[in-house]
């Protein structure tokens, strides 16, 4: 046996670990019991420090350095495909990263976390940020701390930014989204109106086992099967990519019918994300998504550049309407307008295309201020609403519209806010050269047929894991580097359409 392949064996318990890991975070947000939280703070603490221990092992750090020199990244083995290069090179850059956080630091960083995350839930029900704010104080300090460890240039949120979205600095988010927002608030000036005119169709109550149905008609449209995925229900929607074989959807019901829908379609372009991983690499780098940025323009390129288009209501709006007679009423066209209505709302999930990006401008500048130690804990909901009315011109009724709204500051995500944003951009990006390979990608929509998409992701992102990082990916794809310039293009174009109708 090569040394290569004896590695991915000895160490696969690793990956395996972090496969447990996910399975007790799933079932916390799912099924189980309020009570168990205590417990289960202790579970994933005990879990991730056990993966940490074995990845930073001295045994784990010989055996790699045998392979590759862990400070130059030079690959020493021979014969080595490119993905098994890659690979290499990724375990030696994770490796170098948990070597700089101690073990004590992991165990307080999970069980705070997951303790905070059921306190967030009480806070968020009773809409009172002051019961949440002295468990964000310790994951904010855990977070900085964090920072320190890994090491930064410049600011400290760039190190944790690199942890969802390698190659990515705050700097370049600042500009970024410094000209995102300018463009965006100008498209909401234009765009944005009164309620929409078709919205008492939408304020009925629909029963869940009828919006559950549902959610499992568009996934199967989608090109899930059901023996390796489910759908289930959270406080918060998510997907958990286990295995490639085993992927974990959830919606919510919490914000009416089409927040449940296009929760389905956004986690299911998660889930196809985690699905179309390459299964015989599901130890190694290669069958892990390369960047959240990458993994949120799977999920907005179902959601909303297939999902709110009108080719795909054409095929789908039959069954929408069998399935909710209420709506056989209203003419699709109706339907399509309503859906891609822009007005401006407090809850992010909930946004429409052209206001969405403005809510994670807001995050991402309050938690680098968290981070960089100019902002403390307690201004976080003054701060919010200021935002909000500046972007959005709107102020949230209370702090569960407002700063409670996210699971991820519980979670201890700093740094992913802006991948959000970034997937928006990605999936534009992607989109066009797609619609370049597919000019009549339409009228197979239309007529029901999707598989053509899924192989199209397949063979141009997901098989290949983080072998590829964002940058790397779109230059191979479009022939170009990451741009803004499509995505402004494609929501111009689309808004301009709309108004024109």
């Amino acid at each position: 046996m090569s040394l290569y392949k004896s590695f991915v064996e000895k160490f696969s318990h690793i990956r395996l670990l972090h496969q447990v890991e996910a399975l007790l975070s799933w079932d916390q947000q799912t099924y189980m019991p309020a009570g168990a939280i205590d417990i289960r703070a202790k579970q994933l603490a005990y879990m991730a420090s056990l993966a940490h221990t074995e990845a930073t092992s001295s045994m784990y750090r010989d055996t790699l350095a045998e392979m590759i020199d862990i400070d130059t990244e030079t690959v020493k083995l021979q014969g080595l495909s490119l993905m098994q290069q890659s690979n290499l090179r990724q375990w030696c850059r994770d490796f170098k990263k948990n070597n700089k956080l101690p073990q004590d630091f992991i165990k307080a960083y999970y069980a705070t976390t997951t303790t905070a995350t059921e306190i967030w839930k009480k806070a968020r029900q009773a809409a009172n940020f002051s019961l949440f704010s002295p468990w964000l104080e310790k994951i904010v300090t855990l977070n900085k701390e964090k920072a320190n460890l890994l090491g930064y240039l410049d600011s400290p949120y760039d190190a944790l930014i690199d942890l969802y979205e390698p190659g990515v600095n705050t700097s370049t988010l600042s500009m970024l989204f410094a000209d995102l927002s300018d463009f965006l608030s100008s498209l909401v000036r234009r765009t944005n109106g009164k309620d929409s005119p078709y919205e008492s169709y939408f304020k009925y109550s629909f029963p869940q086992a009828a919006q559950m149905e549902f959610g499992y008609l568009l996934l199967q449209a989608m090109g899930f099967g059901g023996e390796h995925s489910r759908l289930d229900c959270s406080v918060h929607p998510f997907c958990s990519g286990i295995h490639p074989s085993d992927v974990r959807l959830t919606t919510s019901f919490n914000g009416g019918l089409l927040a449940h829908i296009f929760a389905v379609l956004h986690e299911g372009g998660h889930g196809l994300y985690e699905l179309g991983l390459p299964k015989g690499e599901w130890a190694t780098p290669a069958g892990q998504a390369a960047s959240m940025g990458l993994h949120e323009s799977q999920s907005r390129w179902w959601e909303v550049m297939i999902g709110k288009s009108l080719p795909f209501w054409s095929y789908i709006y039959p069954f929408f309407q069998k399935q909710f007679p209420h709506f056989k009423s209203l003419p699709l066209a109706n339907f399509y307008r309503h859906i891609n209505h822009v007005q401006a709302s407090p809850i992010r999930i909930y946004a429409d295309e052209v206001t969405y990006s403005l809510h994670i401008i807001l995050r991402f500048e309050i938690e680098k201020q968290l981070i960089e130690g100019t902002i403390h804990v307690t201004d976080i909901p003054e701060i919010w609403n200021a935002a909000m009315q500046k972007l959005l011109g709107i102020t949230p009724k209370n702090d569960s519209e407002g700063c409670l709204q996210d699971i991820h500051w519980s979670s201890g995500y700093f740094g992913y806010f802006p991948t959000y944003a970034l997937g928006n951009i990605y999936a534009a990006q992607y989109f066009a050269a797609f619609a370049k390979s597919f000019p009549d990608w339409q009228v197979k929509v239309t007529n029901g047929s999707f598989a053509f998409i899924n192989d199209w992701l397949r063979q141009k992102i997901h098989r290949f894991g983080r072998m590829y990082n964002a940058q790397e990916s779109m230059k191979r794809i479009t022939g170009c580097p990451i741009s803004i310039e499509p995505y402004k293009d494609y929501l111009s174009n689309k808004y301009k359409a709309l108004s024109a109708a």
